[in-house]
């Protein structure tokens, strides 16, 4: 079984073309003697069931993608948190280090810095396993299947993908209203006050989290999966995205973005346009942090008007001329041994993630407040 980077596939077992030699089994007009202790048999010792033998090929491969995706989210989890205590502990015998990490600028300076090293670090490993294991090819970092078509799409998109998130935060603060409960991200108490801290905070926010989580997910994640579906592919990457933000607050909305995301990935062939339409939407939230701090919550909501009323615009023009073009987009079914749920479970099944999941959990819980 074969997988192109340009999403064809090659399965033998969907065209029932087995080599039943390859699976295990004795083919004595074409296996030497010598490599069987009972000698040359012209009929298999036992059968060997073709299907279910490339179910079980295709359930290991999946495990497999999992265990990467979980190692990197671990080591993501494990390493941000020790350095932080490391630099905490160091701080308290240095006043300048002190200083510089309280600070707005330190503070978003050490998150760039984490994305960087703690995200895109882990996930270049896991990009590594699954190249060794032939499992995924070259990223799709380079042009769009058309150009027009991925302009006007990320245009489109950009309102939509905004406006889904913001109806799902709404949608969890009524329910945390509902149960009593508060959910926290770390993010509450963020400002940036002044111009230096304001481009320092729309770096941190905006730009390093579009390039590192895009490279992670809709590189590292995404590619591979497509071989199993790229509908699959979009869904599953989107859930390992929003695990890997690891809270409830930013947990549903970064479930429904990835979505979008994957979309859009896969709809135009290239990594770019997503990383534009990520850029997007976290350059709103920043902008919006950036005037509430820096001129109050009535120039904040003003802000917020202004610039929905601006992406509405730009998502209408740009609708019109892809809906006109005609433009189809070609979601590849891939390999299909496996049902959907034997291929969510194959996934799962994989103790590196199952541990990632608990992290996730244990962090979630972690910032309830009751």
């Amino acid at each position: 079984m074969d997988f192109y980077p340009n999403g064809q596939f090659n399965n033998n077992s969907q065209n029932g073309n087995f080599n039943n030699g390859q699976n295990g089994g004795f083919n004595g007009a074409s296996q030497n003697p010598q490599n069987f202790p009972y000698g040359n048999y012209s009929v298999p010792l036992y059968a060997v069931n073709p299907q279910e033998e490339q179910k079980k090929k295709d359930k290991n491969i999946l495990k497999t993608m999992g265990f990467s995706f979980g190692l990197a989210i671990i080591l993501y989890f494990v390493l941000s948190n020790v350095v932080i205590a490391f630099l905490y502990l160091i701080a308290r015998f240095s006043p300048s280090l002190e200083s510089f990490m309280n600070s707005q600028t330190g503070n978003y300076v050490l998150q760039s810095f984490m994305s960087v090293l703690f995200i895109g670090g882990p996930f270049l490993i896991s990009y590594s396993i699954l190249k060794k294991k032939k499992y995924v090819g070259i990223l799709p970092y380079g042009t769009t299947y058309n150009r027009k078509a991925a302009v006007s799409l990320t245009m489109f998109l950009a309102p939509v993908m905004l406006v889904s998130t913001i109806i799902v935060n709404l949608i969890s603060a009524v329910f945390q209203d509902a149960v009593g409960i508060t959910f926290e991200s770390g993010m509450e108490d963020m400002t940036a006050e002044g111009p230096f801290a304001s481009i320092i905070l729309a770096f941190a926010l905006a730009v390093i989290p579009a390039i590192v989580e895009e490279f992670c997910i809709r590189g590292v994640v995404l590619q591979p999966l497509r071989r199993y579906g790229d509908k699959f592919a979009i869904v599953m990457s989107a859930a390992v995205f929003s695990v890997l933000h690891g809270n409830m607050v930013q947990i549903p909305y970064a479930l429904v973005a990835g979505i979008y995301l994957g979309y859009l990935c896969v709809a135009t062939g290239s990594i770019w346009p997503s990383i534009v339409l990520h850029f997007i939407n976290n350059m709103f939230s920043a902008v919006q942090l950036i005037i509430l701090s820096n001129y109050g919550e009535n120039a904040s909501a003003a802000s917020v008007v202004i610039m929905l009323g601006v992406l509405v615009a730009v998502g209408i023009a740009g609708g019109l001329i892809f809906f006109n073009m005609g433009y189809k987009t070609d979601l590849k079914k891939g390999v299909n041994t496996l049902k959907t749920g034997e291929k969510v479970g194959s996934v799962l099944s994989s103790p590196a993630l199952i541990i990632a999941i608990v992290f996730m959990l244990i962090t979630t819980v972690l910032t309830i407040d009751f």
